[in-house]
């Protein structure tokens, strides 16, 4: 896999993140307030090991690199989201079928 190719592969997973994280924050409210039940021990687990590494002092790229520090924060998040895609699928079911 080329430089640039790898490069347009991140953007794609930063534009996905940009849509997916308003839904993701919309999943977790519905969740906390009880009225969508449907999130796993998976989800829940990825979602706290995320927050542990982005919370986290120790960084695979350092957050105080100008340019670079937060990529593997972005890239973190991405992960996530593309391992919940079946999770937010099924909620962004469950939330037009409530409209």
């Amino acid at each position: 896999m080329t430089i640039s190719t790898r490069f347009f592969e991140m953007l794609r997973m930063i534009g996905r993140l940009w849509h997916d994280l308003p839904l993701l924050v919309r999943l977790l409210r519905a969740w906390k307030k009880g009225s969508y039940p449907g999130l796993s021990v998976r989800t829940l687990a990825s979602l706290a090991a995320a927050l542990l590494y982005l919370l986290s002092p120790v960084d695979l790229v350092p957050d105080f690199i100008p340019g670079i520090g937060l990529i593997d924060d972005v890239v973190v998040l991405a992960l996530l989201l593309q391992g919940l895609a079946q999770d937010l699928a099924a909620f962004r079911a469950w939330e037009q079928n409530r409209r």
